[in-house]
C-alpha cells in the first residue's frame, strides 16, 4: 500500500509539470524545491530518536519523487543538458559533463544508508535523434542487485571515431571499508552502452576497473591529494593507487594503457 501511495503521488506530479511548458528557470526551481525535500527529511530522520518509520517512509518518497522528476525534465527538455543548475549545486547534487557535451551524470546521496551510504544517479545522453536519461538507484532494491556508487568526475576519450566517457566513482560499505573505480561509457546506436569493454586485465575484459581499501589509510590526507584513480588523456592510460594487502593505499601506481583497442597494463 506504501508503495502504491508513493507511485500514485509520483504520478500527480508529473502530471503537474507536464500541464504547461517551463523556462530554465522554473525547471531549476522546481527540481531545486523537490531536492531540498530530501535535505528536509534526510535531517528529521537523523534527528529522531523514536524509532518513528513514518520520516524514512518521507525520506524514501522523497528521493522517488526527485529522481522520477529529474529523469522526466531531461527527457521533455533536452536542452537540461547543458544547464548550469547551480543552485542544485550548491545543494549537493554532483553534476558531471562529458567534454563533447552529449553525456552527463546526476549523482547524489539519498541519506537512506547506515554505515553503508546509499546513492543514486541519472545519466542523460544525447543521440542524433533525442536525448535520453537511465535512473540508477538502490531505492527499494535487494541485496542481490549490484552496489549503486556516487561518481566524482568523468573524463572524454575520443580515438577515431569512437567517444569513450570514464566515470570516476566511490563506494563507502561501512566507516573503515570504502572502495574507488572508473566505468566506461559509450553512446552506441542510439542507446547508453553501460558495459562497454575495453578493459583488459589478467581475468579477461571489462567494462570497470575498481579497487577496495581501508579508508583511515588515508583520512589524515587532505583531500586533494589523497592518491586516487584517474585517467591521464595525455599518456592515454589509466592510473590506479596500488593498494598493500592489508588495504592501505600506496603512492604508487598501476598502468593500464591504451594500445589501440583495449586499456593494458604496463610493465612496471
Amino acid at each position: 500500500m506504501k508503495i502504491l501511495k508513493i507511485i500514485v503521488f509520483i504520478g500527480c506530479c508529473l502530471v503537474a509539470v507536464n500541464s504547461f511548458a517551463q523556462t530554465p528557470k522554473e525547471i531549476e526551481a522546481d527540481l531545486l524545491r523537490s531536492f531540498n525535500k530530501i535535505n528536509y527529511w534526510a535531517k528529521k530522520s537523523r534527528a529522531d530518536t523514536t524509532g518513528n518509520t513514518s520520516m524514512e517512509d518521507s525520506l524514501e518518497n522523497a528521493n522517488e519523487i526527485f529522481a522520477k522528476k529529474i529523469k522526466w525534465y531531461t527527457v521533455k527538455y533536452p536542452s537540461t543538458i547543458k544547464q548550469d543548475f547551480n543552485s542544485l549545486k550548491k545543494e549537493r547534487l554532483d553534476i558531471f559533463t562529458s567534454a563533447d557535451g552529449l553525456f552527463r551524470i546526476y549523482s547524489w546521496e539519498t541519506w537512506l544508508g547506515g554505515t553503508m551510504r546509499d546513492f543514486a544517479n541519472v545519466l542523460q545522453y544525447k543521440t542524433a535523434e533525442n536525448v535520453q536519461s537511465v535512473y540508477l538507484h538502490n531505492l527499494m532494491s535487494d541485496d542481490s542487485e549490484p552496489y549503486i556508487p556516487f561518481y566524482t568526475s568523468l573524463y572524454t576519450f575520443k580515438v577515431g571515431l569512437k567517444t569513450y566517457y570514464m566515470g570516476v566513482y566511490g563506494c563507502i560499505y561501512s566507516t573503515k571499508d570504502v572502495g574507488d573505480g572508473i566505468q566506461v561509457f559509450a553512446i552506441e546506436n542510439g542507446k547508453l552502452n553501460t558495459g562497454v569493454k575495453i578493459i583488459k586485465t589478467a581475468s579477461g575484459l571489462h567494462s570497470k576497473i575498481y579497487y577496495d581499501y581501508n579508508f583511515f589509510s588515508v583520512v589524515d590526507i587532505p583531500y586533494g591529494k589523497r592518491p586516487t584513480i584517474q585517467f591521464d588523456s595525455a599518456t592515454q592510460s589509466i592510473q590506479v593507487p596500488l593498494v598493500s594487502g592489508d588495504g592501505r593505499v600506496t603512492h604508487k601506481f598501476i598502468i593500464y594503457k591504451f594500445t589501440g583497442k583495449y586499456f593494458e597494463k604496463v610493465k612496471s
